[in-house]
């Protein structure tokens, strides 16, 4: 003999239902938002390094943010970042682009990888690199919390042949 009638089970599993859609707000919404969101502020962050606008790259972090790039030392908070980012874009001179090879959300952080060309001014080489970001959803919206970027792909000397990741990670422009 059955101990739950459908009445109980009804009883049961609206309470339930009820507190699953309480919940919910807590979830993102909408991944493609957010991805696109991501994406908008990498390719702002882009847009400002390649405008020397100090002000606005420090806009897209968070107050904690952490820094390592090969051209200075890692930094760790925005007034550290304010002092040594205008000794990394001295010596990015020309443009540089990028492009999002992955980005995964898991709640309120994200990563991304992506790969990056630099066009020095005056020089006729390219310069290609990958990085790796953690990103924050800050107040509704997404910054960079951690950044680490590497020219590792430029070391001939390394890899005597191509390094196995070149052709998903090479370049945003799909170069070989």
């Amino acid at each position: 003999m059955c101990l739950l009638t459908r009445f109980d089970i009804r009883r049961l599993l609206l309470p339930m239902l009820a507190l699953l859609l309480g919940i919910s707000p807590l979830v993102s919404a909408d991944e493609a938002t957010d991805r696109a969101a991501i994406e908008a502020t990498a390719q702002a962050w882009t847009k400002a390094f390649n405008a020397r606008d100090v002000d606005a790259l420090l806009a897209l972090t968070t107050d904690d943010v952490v820094l390592m790039d090969p051209r200075i030392s890692p930094v760790s908070g925005r007034a550290a970042v304010r002092r040594a980012i205008p000794k990394a874009l001295a010596s990015a001179t020309g443009r540089v682009t990028n492009a999002t090879k992955e980005i995964v959300i898991a709640g309120d952080v994200a990563w991304r990888i992506s790969a990056f060309e630099h066009e020095p001014a005056n020089i006729d080489t390219l310069s290609r690199g990958q990085s790796l970001e953690i990103w924050k959803r800050v107040d509704g919206g997404w910054k960079i919390h951690r950044q680490m970027s590497s020219s590792i792909l430029d070391q001939p000397k390394l890899f005597p042949r191509r390094p196995p990741s070149e052709p998903v990670m090479n370049a945003p422009g799909g170069r070989r």
